[in-house]
């Protein structure tokens, strides 16, 4: 086993000793107030949250001792202990270490404006949270370097690493993005948020709005006003309405929450890729497209706003993501349809990425049998078809409850932009008529050159081209394999492409192209196909850091131009 240097973890363990004896002192020296005493003049939360950090600081203490002394007879039953002891304790320090920086964040202002319940702790235990976290970062590595040879033999190590790196992703991308819109001043602005009140009417039985603050893009029928897209979103937040109240719900953090999972689920999908080995893509390289993903695209900023047709974008890619990964786990075909249909009772549009997840199947089922039979693909389209069915059901039985007419979906009487409307009733909600508008916007608007605005770049609110707001999208013009899941993959593409084309909108009042969101996931994993088994560029990199740039510029006009 390799020894660390002595004198770094010496070091930094006694100034933590130091540091956190004066900490705790703070902390637990006043008394409590007279009635809440508990035990030592503490009240029951200060004495609980006191004797966690005095654990930690005797491990702190522990640990300078037996670097400091080396007693020989206690180090080796230390070491003759190992094998026990170090996968368990560094699976605590994990742990530690997440809740403790993830509370230390959650004290930061704005976020005190959504953990209400961490204001009155903050300044006693801010300070204590922040110390417990360098702590447990100072043993993980130690533990890591010192038992390099044990821990790499532990599977159960190797899960709870990933399982870290997921929940560090989910808690980076929830307050990133949480704190960006506190920036752009985007925080407690619910209009057009429509889900938290249909929330709200649920629960009392009903599917309208009755008096609702503001109906545009509401539907009125029969002196009622309806929420005239699909339910998911609503559905999702009658628990938070029953639990707290419709009227207490943020949809923007609601938004954010979903939007986090979606960079965790993207995390797991190239992993899983990199363990079948259908890519070959360093950490770095995972994390860049991750990064991509989320703030060098339209999602940062349809992530971060709550409104009502934005949420429902956010949770078809989760449901289309955790059908992706699903199926690259070859997990029951009845799990994959599951997944579609929730995405399609959110985006009816999410059908359109059944080509990429039958072409992963198909190519599961090569790998193990050497060939695809016709009867395995028809029992696998089949299965995954029943649960597809049952949500095409519940959509259009929706409709009658709302409308007395299972195909009318509320947009053709849609309290809306009067062209979008015209639109509809005229063509239909697709037709081969908007195919050269769509295009148009998908790929080539532009925006203007407004040196006097204070966005001097003024983008088009009908939409701008994917490769203006997403440069790196360039970087998918390259030969790939003909591999089953890669051609699935452009399938599901083009399928996308050919439907948004004749929608009967552009994505209305935008930046960028929101609907480019349909079909993001599998251009990331073409992403990550395109870089396998080489370094990522810095050609690349430049690009994912100029659509970042784009799309904090974007979101930031999007919220308040």
């Amino acid at each position: 086993m390799f020894d660390p240097p002595y004198r770094f973890f010496n070091l930094a363990l006694s100034v933590l000793v130091v540091v956190g004896a004066f900490l705790l002192f703070e902390f637990l020296a006043p008394r409590s107030e007279a009635e809440n005493q508990f035990l030592f003049g503490l009240s029951l939360r200060r004495f609980i949250l006191g004797g966690v950090f005095v654990f930690f600081w005797t491990v702190n203490l522990t640990a300078l001792i037996l670097r400091t002394l080396k007693l020989a007879s206690l180090q080796t039953w230390v070491e003759g202990k190992a094998q026990t002891w170090v996968p368990w304790g560094l699976s605590l320090l994990y742990l530690t270490a997440l809740v403790a920086i993830t509370t230390w964040v959650a004290m930061l202002p704005p976020m005190l404006g959504l953990f209400k319940f961490l204001r009155s702790m903050r300044e006693q235990l801010d300070s204590l949270f922040l110390w417990l976290f360098l702590l447990c970062l100072v043993l993980i590595v130690y533990l890591r370097s010192r038992y390099a040879d044990l821990l790499r033999e532990k599977k159960t190590v190797t899960l709870v690493e990933r399982l870290m790196v997921a929940a560090v992703i989910f808690v980076a991308v929830f307050f990133l993005y949480a704190h960006f819109a506190a920036l752009i001043g985007w925080v407690n602005k619910g209009k057009y948020a429509f889900w938290d009140l249909l929330a709200g009417q649920i629960i009392q039985g009903r599917l309208y709005i009755p008096n609702p603050p503001y109906t545009h893009d509401l539907t009125l029928y029969q002196g009622n006003w309806y929420v005239p897209m699909p339910p998911l979103a609503g559905v999702l937040m009658v628990p938070l309405a029953y639990w707290i109240g419709a009227e207490n719900i943020n949809a923007s953090y609601f938004s954010i929450f979903f939007s986090a999972l979606n960079g965790v689920i993207v995390y797991a999908i190239l992993k899983e890729l990199n363990t079948r080995k259908w890519i070959q893509l360093s950490t770095t390289g995972i994390f860049v497209l991750i990064v991509l993903f989320l703030f060098g695209t339209p999602h940062l900023w349809v992530g971060i706003s709550g409104r009502g047709w934005y949420v429902s974008q956010i949770l078809t890619v989760l449901f289309l993501a955790l059908a992706v990964y699903v199926a690259l786990r070859a997990w029951s075909p009845w799990w994959v349809g599951i997944c579609i249909g929730l995405a399609m009772t959110a985006r009816p549009n999410g059908l359109m990425t059944w080509p990429f997840l039958f072409a992963i199947a198909m190519q599961l089922l090569k790998e193990k049998h050497g060939q695809v039979s016709w009867r395995d693909a028809f029992l696998w389209s089949l299965k995954t078809a029943v649960p597809v069915v049952v949500a095409v059901g519940a959509l259009l039985t929706y409709n009658y409850l709302r409308f007395d007419d299972f195909l009318d979906f509320g947009y053709t009487t849609v309290n809306a932009g009067s062209d979008i409307v015209a639109n509809v009733q005229t063509w239909g909600m697709f037709h081969p008529h908007f195919i050269s508008r769509n295009l148009q916007v998908m790929l080539f608007e532009m925006p203007w050159w407004n040196p006097q605005n204070r966005w001097p770049i003024e983008p088009s609110t009908t939409g701008m081209s994917i490769f203006l707001t997403t440069p790196a999208l360039f970087y998918l013009f390259r030969r790939y394999p003909k591999d089953w899941w890669v051609i699935g993959a452009w399938t599901a593409v083009l399928f996308n492409i050919g439907l948004l084309s004749m929608y009967h909108n552009t994505g209305a009042h935008q930046f960028g192209y929101r609907y480019i969101l349909d079909m993001l996931l599998p251009l990331i994993t073409m992403f990550a196909l395109g870089f396998s088994n080489r370094k990522i560029p810095w050609h690349f990199i430049l690009a994912v850091l100029l659509s970042i740039a784009v799309n904090l510029y974007g979101a930031d006009w999007f919220m308040n131009g």
